[in-house]
């Protein structure tokens, strides 16, 4: 995956401190922009994590739905049985994708 920021170290892109700046403001500015640049970098991080345990939570709720289905067998009582036990691991899904919250 490439960058969308150039990495600091790198000539891509000029430093963006004005001309009028002193030197301590400047630095403050880096230091702001850095902070900034981590946070978004967080921010996606999490972004990508969430979506990858909702995607397999999807998928793996699906298959246990689909599994307690054919082995109810058309018994109303096992299929309750079964359903239960597919919603409870629907919810524990559910928890792990709302600790991404910040």
């Amino acid at each position: 995956m490439s960058n969308l920021l150039p990495q600091p170290n790198s000539n891509a892109l000029p430093a963006q401190i004005p001309e009028t700046f002193t030197r301590a403001e400047g630095k403050e500015l880096s230091k702001l922009q850095n902070r900034e640049v981590a946070r978004g970098l967080v921010a996606g991080t999490r972004v990508q994590a969430a979506g990858m345990v909702a995607a397999l939570g999807m998928q793996t709720t699906a298959m246990l739905g689909r599994e307690a289905t054919f082995q109810a067998d058309g018994d109303p009582v096992a299929m309750n049985r079964l359903n239960h036990i597919v919603d409870t691991y629907a919810m524990v899904v559910g928890h792990e994708v709302n600790g991404f919250r910040s």
